[in-house]
């Protein structure tokens, strides 16, 4: 799970970069995306290290949890009311595709790592 980690730590950092540029440069919120992505690949990184892979991909999955949220707090809104679909709009909700998926992956090796135990 840790190269896992970092692959999708690359993809929401290259989001965060590419909604950066899209909006303009303008909006220092698009790179949200970015900070989890580092944050995420911080705990990849640590992940490699077998004693601490535990406690490291339990912290990913918990800022994924964060990221979800905070990104369809955010998204779902403006999606429901039928609003334009923008550029931030878009890379919320693929930010919490992305998380989404990447906490599912999680949960299944948990369970079944708890399974071989």
């Amino acid at each position: 799970m840790a190269k896992i980690t970092i692959g999708l730590a690359s993809a929401l950092i290259i989001l965060g970069l590419l909604s950066w540029m899209l909006t303009g440069r303008s909006s220092a919120t698009a790179l949200i995306p970015s900070g989890f992505g580092v944050t995420l690949a911080l705990a990849g990184a640590v992940a490699t290290i077998e004693r601490c892979r535990k406690h490291a991909l339990h912290f990913a999955a918990a800022i994924s949890v964060l990221g979800i949220v905070g990104s369809l707090q955010r998204a779902l809104p403006t999606t429901i009311s039928g609003g334009e679909l923008r550029v931030a709009t878009a890379s919320q909700l693929l930010m919490a595709a992305f998380l989404s998926c990447f906490l599912v992956l999680l949960i299944r090796s948990f369970i079944l790592a708890r399974s071989l135990k």
